[in-house]
């Protein structure tokens, strides 16, 4: 199978903490996917890994739009969500906090026409990798994750080797790229 090119949002490593130790709960409620996925939302899937500038673009845009309305540059977890990963996965979807942002179609626009192959509705903060089928009832309730520090990055992800052909594997490596840090939050006098 070939590999996901994926853009994703990083949140600081402060941040990760709660949804790191939220993983370890799913996985010991029989949630077998609960280490399968990162702690990071993906965006989009993207035709090739996005260069440098264009992070760096997006990262600043990313940051404009968290400023907007009260949110003062913050992204905020809900309930959880999931949000189906695509690209030759079959039916696998990703299983974390929905985030409070959505996206306009001006933020993507700022990737050559071609490079955006499907965005992630809602983005959600994995913590999860699911199946159809995969019970979410009963499972220990999602952390309270909110936070302002955060980066872009490309992610490739595929299945092992040993996982493809075998339908309920939620064996995957990933790799994440460097990471463009949105720009800092401004304090205001």
């Amino acid at each position: 199978m070939k590999t996901l090119n994926l853009l994703v949002l990083v949140p600081h490593r402060d941040a990760r903490l709660p949804l790191r130790a939220w993983s370890a709960a799913l996985f010991a409620a029989g949630c077998d996917g609960a280490w399968s996925f990162p702690w990071a939302a993906p965006l989009a899937v993207v035709s090739r890994p996005l260069p440098v500038e264009e992070l760096r673009v997006l990262a600043r845009a990313l940051r404009e739009q968290s400023l907007a309305g009260e949110r003062y540059g913050k992204f905020s977890g809900g309930p959880p969500a999931r949000a189906a990963l695509g690209g030759g996965f079959g039916n696998a979807a990703i299983f974390g906090p929905a985030l409070d942002i959505c996206l306009p179609n001006s933020f993507f626009d700022l990737v050559p026409a071609g490079n955006i192959i499907s965005r992630f509705s809602p983005p959600v903060l994995g913590a999860a990798l699911l199946r159809d089928g995969d019970p979410v009832s009963g499972l220990p309730p999602a952390p309270v994750v909110s936070f302002r520090a955060a980066a872009l990055a490309n992610m490739a992800c595929r299945p092992l080797a040993a996982a493809r052909g075998c339908a309920g594997a939620y064996s995957l490596e990933w790799k994440i790229g460097a990471l463009r840090w949105l720009p800092a939050v401004k304090k205001s006098d």
